[in-house]
């Protein structure tokens, strides 16, 4: 059973806070490691596929301990405990140290959504602390890295692994600069949907990459938080001074998106609901409403895209709801249209406040990004019959942009 405990925690004030990091989502995970021992109901020791990761030390489970101060330890200390003879692409693997690392495959792993660790790097930069993400009981492939840091710790690197269409194992890597990780703690957060991944440093977007191919790939991932000697920091002497060198979590946050299944989108004034005009495949179709006549033309495939944005896709013909010719001005027309991706087909689903949970603004996120203006998804006040076509239009507080969501 996983441990809710609520405390406030200080954190590291930013010049800017993104707070699209945890829209369109709830929080379902609260770790802050308060006392001793480690839950083992959610975290097991080692790695997932072994007690080593390609770099000198092997892990084992005293090495991960959580303190009375409130941390999660791992530590790593000069003492050899396994001898393999065998090479890497980071060199040869003594294995003359011992270390932790953490994981949560088979008791805690998610599908999407956002995760925040909390963390403080060794400053001995012959060590590589990583903390990723890995498909359940599956490998190490796909891989989303939340951070890495090895050699230097004024920076950092992040990215993802992935197989190709030619089965050929591809990995993106990039590098966080200016980004201290051993001077104090520091908050590292990743968040992914069916479409985007996202990296956040200190609450500060760090980059955005659209992999909607990849993400195909990324089911139930699991969570890795290790550190190693050497690996990616074999360039870096190993002083044995600077150990034992000690990597201290403070806390672990996680978040999933409130939406994802089959919906109808019924307006609250008219009481009609959101529909493809003659149950049409056509690309360019209008979208009207209309009463509920049981089609599959009325229903919405409501999928996480990523950065607190939501892809809403017709059931029947699989496109996008889409506003025309990525139009930004009131009126502009909604259809369907082959899924891209494109902001023109991310919408934000935000609850109304001070009615009923399943009642929902649709702020299509191209509008946001180009006028700050968020135009919602309208029924035109001048026609509010079945059949009218709906359109976008700035927030006028009515009902005829407020959607309840009906799941099918």
């Amino acid at each position: 059973m996983i441990r809710i405990t609520l405390i406030f925690l200080l954190t590291i004030p930013s010049i800017y806070t993104d707070t699209e990091a945890t829209l369109g989502q709830s929080r379902i995970f609260y770790e802050p490691f308060n006392a001793p021992p480690l839950n083992t109901s959610v975290w097991n020791t080692g790695y997932p596929w072994g007690s080593y990761y390609n770099h000198r030390a092997n892990t084992i489970s005293r090495q991960a301990k959580v303190t009375q101060e409130g941390f999660l330890n791992l530590t790593a200390t000069r003492e050899r405990s396994l001898i393999l003879g065998l090479s890497t692409e980071y060199g040869p693997i003594d294995l003359d140290f011992t270390s932790g690392a953490v994981n949560t495959n088979g008791k805690f792993c998610i599908k999407n959504g956002y995760v925040e660790i909390s963390l403080q790097v060794p400053a001995a930069e012959s060590t590589w602390p990583t903390v990723f993400l890995v498909p359940e009981d599956q490998g190490a492939i796909p891989m989303l890295t939340i951070m890495e840091v090895f050699n230097s710790r004024s920076q950092y690197s992040y990215g993802l692994k992935y197989t190709n269409n030619h089965g050929e194992v591809k990995e993106e890597s990039f590098v966080a600069l200016n980004s201290s990780t051993s001077n104090v703690i520091h908050r590292y957060g990743l968040d992914w949907g069916y479409d985007l991944i996202t990296w956040y440093y200190d609450d500060v977007l760090v980059n955005t990459i659209t992999r909607s191919d990849e993400l195909r790939q990324v089911n139930n991932m699991c969570l890795v938080i290790g550190l190693g000697v050497g690996g990616k920091s074999k360039d870096t002497p190993i002083n044995p001074e600077t150990y034992p060198a000690i990597m201290s979590i403070d806390l672990l946050e996680i978040w999933q998106p409130n939406y994802d299944g089959f919906y109808q989108f019924q307006n609250v004034q008219t009481g009609f609901l959101m529909e493809i005009d003659s149950a049409s495949h056509n690309w360019g179709a209008r979208v009207f409403q209309w009463p509920d006549n049981g089609g599959d033309w009325q229903k919405w495939h409501v999928q996480y895209a990523g950065r607190g944005q939501y892809r809403i896709i017709t059931a029947h013909s699989r496109l996008g709801l889409d506003s025309e010719d990525w139009g930004t001005n009131d009126g502009t027309n909604l259809i369907q249209w082959p899924y891209h991706a494109g902001g023109n087909q991310l919408w934000r689903v935000q609850p109304v406040l001070g009615s009923s949970p399943d009642v929902v603004q649709l702020i299509n996120m191209f509008t946001i990004t180009n006028s700050n203006a968020g135009k919602l998804v309208s029924v035109p006040t001048n026609d509010i019959s079945a059949g009218v076509q709906l359109q976008l239009w700035t927030d006028q507080n009515s009902d005829l942009q407020k959607w309840k969501m009906i799941r099918v």
